[in-house]
């Protein structure tokens, strides 16, 4: 007959002290596993209520390496969700800002000079038109004409980016809340109104559609009107950053402010558009202070997010320009280098992205990868 042992008091109070500790390293353990499973799956299935999408024409990942080295608080600094947009249009290696913009703004790729237009010349219905089926607010900054190929891609459609009158009168009913940009050589050119049936000037064309007009910066800053805004600055282009006494960033401080009292949320547009035009002219200088300009819109876009807690940020671009390079051994002074004159290159540029939804913006994807994601954020069920 077997002989059981003897157990003590005191070594029941050790087993009973034993089991406690370990019960509760697993309890922990297994609340860790939890918490981190449900972190994983909410991060993976949110939806953000606004979304702003920040473009630097022409901005590639050097000139992004430029801002990084030249600015202290350089904003790209603060991404943690970073991707790679490969950038050809459907007919060719090298894209224009027509196409690139296209492919942003609907989802597909298409030819080069169209506005949203696909290659057999369809209409795309765009990241605006989808957010006005939701009843979210629209809205659109440019430091070039609301006209130009990046902006016209989100409210119109047409076979050329060059036919810039048609492209204003679509304005007019894209029912976009918020533009500011340059383009006042518009306002004096006469449009056909259905509504008077008449031909009247852009401009009354505007005012008969509930805009408040503004004609500088200044004018602006007071502005408290209940209607939608459209403020021109310029004839077709605002001035370099460095001559204005207003940066991107404060129109976009501006634009956010009105587009937010939605309380179904918001779609905004803002476009560094004069970065393109320092790197097509190989002028360093002019390039890095667009891009400057351009970090102060994205400082404004993160505050925003960090603030409202439920908007979804992403910084790209439509394309490369000049093929720039940095060489040289000085860290605190930049030497310049570029492969072409006056054109773009093929290469890919960055993605960049914070808050909710961020998370699919990672690894290496087509342009139009990139607008259909942030279209699915607002009609999840397409079928592409």
């Amino acid at each position: 007959m077997a002989v059981l042992p003897t157990v003590t008091l005191g070594s029941l109070i050790w087993i009973n002290l034993i089991m406690k500790y370990i019960f509760r390293k697993l309890f922990r353990s297994m609340m860790v596993v939890v918490f981190l499973t449900t972190a994983v799956f909410c991060q993976q299935n949110s939806t953000p209520k606004n979304i702003i999408l920040l473009i630097g024409d022409g901005m590639g990942l050097n000139a992004v390496t430029a801002s990084i080295l030249s600015l202290e608080n350089d904003q790209f600094k603060k991404f943690k969700s970073v991707g790679l947009s490969v950038t050809c249009s459907a007919d060719k290696l090298i894209t224009d800002s027509a196409a690139g913009a296209t492919a942003l703004a609907t989802g597909y790729k298409t030819n080069n000079g169209k506005i949203s237009q696909s290659t057999k010349g369809n209409d795309l219905k765009t990241l605006f038109e989808f957010a006005k089926g939701k009843d979210l607010s629209t809205g659109l900054i440019a430091t070039i004409s609301f006209t130009n190929a990046t902006p016209a891609c989100f409210y119109a459609h047409n076979k050329s980016r060059h036919n810039e009158v048609e492209i204003a009168e679509q304005f007019l009913n894209s029912g976009t809340d918020v533009a500011i940009s340059s383009g006042t050589q518009f306002l004096s050119t006469k449009l056909f109104d259905k509504i008077k049936n008449d031909s009247i000037t852009f401009l009354d064309s505007i005012k008969n559609r509930n805009y408040s007009y503004f004609g500088n910066y200044s004018e602006l800053q007071k502005n408290d009107s209940s209607n939608k805004i459209l403020a021109l600055f310029e004839n077709y282009s605002l001035p370099k950053a460095p001559e204005r006494n207003y940066s991107l960033g404060d129109l976009t401080d501006i634009a956010l402010n009105k587009l937010s009292q939605n309380k179904n949320g918001f779609v905004l547009m803002v476009e560094g558009s004069l970065i393109d035009k320092g790197a097509e002219g190989n002028d360093y200088n002019y390039m890095i202070g667009e891009v400057k300009d351009f970090n102060t819109a994205i400082n404004a876009a993160l505050d925003f997010a960090e603030k409202d807690g439920n908007t979804l940020v992403v910084v790209t671009s439509d394309h490369e320009s000049g093929g720039f390079a940095i060489v040289g051994e000085d860290k605190k002074n930049i030497d310049p280098r570029w492969a072409v004159l006056k054109s773009h290159t093929a290469a890919m540029v960055g993605i960049f992205s914070y808050g909710p939804g961020s998370e699919k913006f990672h690894g290496i994807m087509q342009n139009n990868e990139l607008g259909r994601i942030l279209i699915n954020y607002l009609e999840p069920d397409i079928n592409w």
